[in-house]
């Protein structure tokens, strides 16, 4: 991520439609996964990793503690009430916390790491018995862009090869989807648009602009609670445990509930 795009991220996390449609994607997720769950506040860990600066950690500290990773400097320390639950470093084999996590975020990360393989096997490590971790990443190598080349992607993924790579590296998959489906056509027409990097930014559309495709997303999300999944998306939305056996094997009969939108 550069610099000067790291510094307008907060103000676009808070009020550009994309960034405040994943947030309560994610934490609708994160409130029914709490319901299934019976351990109390202070006993359920939650790490963001590239959590940029804790911007959601109000959000997230209400369901227990909450730390987070962020490699980039201008973010790591942007916030100062959560400056000291913040690690600056980079996510990889080498982090090894004081106590392993109940619930991790990798929220549009993985694009980010090169070896997205090992990074989740180093996921692997540091949860709970009985951890799920929420993953996002940005969806369809047609739909790669000048967007990606300035954030640093190495890959969009499919359904298909993410679902592959997370039950490779030992993860039971409990929920995966697109979403933002809406958005496809959008997508397309920002990959014509913005041909060069040098000459790419983006910033939060004006109001009646961003309303709209805010209440697009919406729309879509309700329809998702009926269990109506559109086959595309420009995003896509993983849920997964992990429990490791006595013998240090994977555990193949994990069975925390069915959680729906």
């Amino acid at each position: 991520m550069q610099g000067d795009y790291s510094e307008e991220y907060i103000h676009l996390w808070k009020n550009h439609w994309w960034w405040k449609s994943r947030h309560e994607l994610v934490m609708r997720a994160i409130r029914k996964l709490r319901k299934k769950r019976k351990a109390s506040d202070e006993e359920w860990r939650l790490l963001d990793i590239g959590c940029g600066g804790g911007v959601a950690f109000d959000d997230f500290s209400r369901f227990g503690s909450i730390s987070g990773i962020e490699p980039d400097p201008h973010l790591a320390h942007a916030i100062p009430k959560w400056e000291d639950r913040i690690e600056q470093r980079f996510f990889d084999a080498s982090y090894v916390p004081e106590e392993k996590f109940d619930l991790v975020l990798m929220l549009d990360v993985l694009e980010h790491i090169e070896q997205d393989e090992d990074a989740l096997l180093a996921l692997k490590k540091i949860l709970r018995p009985n951890g799920a971790a929420i993953i996002t990443v940005p969806a369809l190598m047609s739909l790669w862009s000048a967007h990606d080349e300035v954030n640093h992607h190495f890959r969009r993924y499919t359904a298909a090869n993410l679902r592959t790579l997370l039950t490779s590296t030992g993860f039971r998959v409990e929920r995966l989807h697109y979403f933002f489906s809406w958005s496809l056509p959008l997508m397309f027409v920002r990959k014509l648009v913005a041909r060069k990097k040098t000459n790419y930014s983006i910033s939060v559309p004006r109001w009646p602009v961003n309303e709209l495709f805010k209440s697009m997303t919406n729309f879509e999300n309700f329809l998702r609670r009926f269990h109506v999944q559109s086959p595309l998306g420009s995003s896509l939305f993983a849920l997964v445990t992990y429990e490791e056996t006595g013998d240090g094997g994977d555990a193949n009969d994990l069975v925390i509930g069915k959680i729906t939108e």
